[in-house]
């Protein structure tokens, strides 16, 4: 590696630190119910409360998208964090005396994972192939165009119709660090692999602290750390087990994985120098209703190690980091760890949210941050995010009550609203630039066969595992079995409302146009008798709906 790019990886890491340092204080008042007061997510904080910032600026014509504007969010976010430690600087002084070995052995789980993938982006740092151009020219636009939206690309006097703020944030490093573009790209990889890293140590650490002590959490955090980023699925075991041989043909031909499903060939695939490893990606074989191979469809089913190592700077890859900073709040929301007031009493928006919600407001107030910015780094995270969070806090209720009852669904529902409405509005300004290309039937399921038992154990088996572990520790020791009439339940109506779900998106397929012509399509396929309609609407739809339901459940 060039001394001038081991410069840029150095400035690169410092504006980090710099950041995790400016919202520890931040991190120590919103996520102060976790043990370790947050610290590990303390860098997600620091970029996402500075960018936001930047961003919200720029988009309202108060900041310009250059150093100054950036400079003014940093101050902001040292704003932010000298009113959080008003009343509460002695006791922040004290825990971070006392919490000395434990930072420093966080410091040193992210070092070590940055410095990791810096060495590896440096062996081939080339950004060509897959998505990587379009991403480039998306990160040249947040870095170059005069204000938000970005100007895009591709169509002069255009913005950029994309869930694009994970490279505004990685064009705030760069600018931070005196980083060009191109050095920036692979750098931004080895942030991202970094934030993983330190995010599963965070998040398993706090999760396993109260029950086994610190030394064991920390411990089990460090495999979480090197697991999460590096740990793929079941693939390259069968990759390993068909290119030497093993296993009949008619086994291999039942399992049905792409290029494993026929005989081995004399050099296996991974000895190759080809990307053998794509294929851990894309695992399923696509089939319709009917029985026929779909060609040309691949169900992809990445993971972050697939990502990391592919060098890709895609929206789901940017979200990472602040997914488990996502997963750290909602850990808060669960915890009933309260600890005595600091700061004094709040005032009455604090009594309110405290009140509601069973949070501080600032835990609240960073809840609200995350999730709309979860929705702006890649949309799709939101809603599973906010169900963790409202989930978390539903189960809070349920543990203090000690059953569950009506009311606590109500209050949910009025959390997640309060959560919701607030997150939108904050970033409001993306929302009303954002149009999307994809639409209606694109963005409702095939009506494929479902994904075979098989083929779902190889791609989550692993993370299955330790869940497997933890259901029969809670079942033998703690004889949490007792309620297996309700567990019972809740299976069989999960079961019955995916079903339901998976017929109203049938009939939504049939409302339209096109819709309606992939029904009639299906229903020739399997030989059910199916109108075809003068016009779609939702009488047409529902009788189609019925017509293939018998088919649609039999798969």
């Amino acid at each position: 590696m060039p001394a001038a790019d081991l410069f840029a990886a150095l400035r690169w890491w410092l504006v980090l630190l710099a950041l995790g340092a400016a919202a520890t204080p931040l991190a120590y008042v919103a996520l102060g119910r976790l043990a370790d007061r947050g610290y590990p997510f303390a860098r997600m904080i620091g970029l996402l409360v500075v960018s936001t910032i930047f961003w919200l600026g720029g988009s309202l014509g108060f900041l310009g998208n250059d150093a100054g504007g950036i400079l003014v969010a940093c101050l902001g976010l040292l704003a932010l964090s000298a009113a959080a430690l008003r009343g509460r600087t002695g006791t922040f002084r004290h825990w971070l005396s006392d919490s000395r070995s434990q930072i420093l052995v966080t410091e040193a789980v992210f070092l070590a994972a940055f410095a990791l993938w810096t060495w590896v982006r440096a062996q081939n740092p080339a950004i060509t192939a897959t998505e990587k151009p379009m991403e480039f020219a998306f990160l040249n636009a947040a870095n170059e165009s005069p204000g938000f939206p970005p100007l895009d690309p591709w169509m002069s006097g255009f913005a950029i119709s994309y869930y694009y703020f994970g490279y505004v944030m990685t064009s705030v490093i760069a600018r931070l660090a005196d980083v060009g573009v191109p050095v920036a790209f692979n750098l931004g990889i080895a942030w991202l692999f970094a934030g993983t890293a330190i995010g599963a140590f965070g998040l398993v650490t706090n999760l396993l602290r109260a029950g086994f002590g610190r030394r064991l959490a920390v411990t089990l955090g460090l495999v979480a750390a090197i697991a999460l980023p590096l740990a793929g699925n079941m693939e390259i075991l069968l990759e390993t087990l068909h290119g030497r041989g093993v296993g009949a043909p008619s086994f291999w031909a039942w399992l049905d994985v792409r290029d494993l499903n026929g005989p081995a060939t004399d050099t296996p695939r991974y000895e190759g120098s080809g990307w053998w490893w794509w294929r851990s990606s894309r695992v399923i074989n696509e089939y319709h209703l009917s029985g026929r191979i779909e060609q040309g469809l691949e169900p992809i089913a990445e993971f972050p190690a697939f990502s990391f190592v592919l060098g890709d700077m895609h929206p789901h890859v940017l979200a990472l980091p602040f997914a488990f900073l996502s997963l750290g709040i909602a850990l808060c929301w669960w915890s009933s760890r309260y600890r005595e007031r600091e700061g004094g009493e709040p005032g009455r928006l604090g009594r309110f949210v405290a009140g509601t919600t069973g949070v501080e407001l600032p835990t609240f107030l960073l809840t609200v941050v995350t999730l709309g910015g979860l929705s702006f780094l890649n949309t799709w995270d939101v809603l599973i995010h906010l169900f963790v969070v409202v989930g978390a806090f539903a189960l809070a209720r349920q543990r203090e009550a000690g059953r569950w009852d009506a009311g606590i669904a109500a209050q949910a529902a009025r959390v997640a609203l309060l959560l919701a409405v607030p997150a939108v509005l904050l970033y409001l300004p993306f929302y009303l630039g954002f149009r999307s290309q994809a639409g209606a039937p694109f963005l409702l399921p095939f009506l494929m066969r479902p994904t075979r038992l098989s083929h779902f154990l190889i791609i989550f088996a692993m993370p299955l595992l330790p869940i497997s572990f933890l259901l029969v520790r809670e079942t033998l020791w703690r004889r949490a079995g007792r309620r297996w009439r309700a567990g019972l339940a809740v299976a069989a109506g999960l079961l019955l409302a995916l079903t339901l779900l998976l017929l109203l998106f049938a009939w939504f397929v049939g409302l339209s146009p096109d819709g309606a012509a992939r029904l009639v399509a299906l229903a020739g396929e399997l030989g059910v008798p199916l109108p075809v309609p003068p016009e779609p609407g939702v009488g047409w739809s529902l009788g189609a709906v019925l017509r293939l339901a018998p088919a649609l459940l039999a798969a």
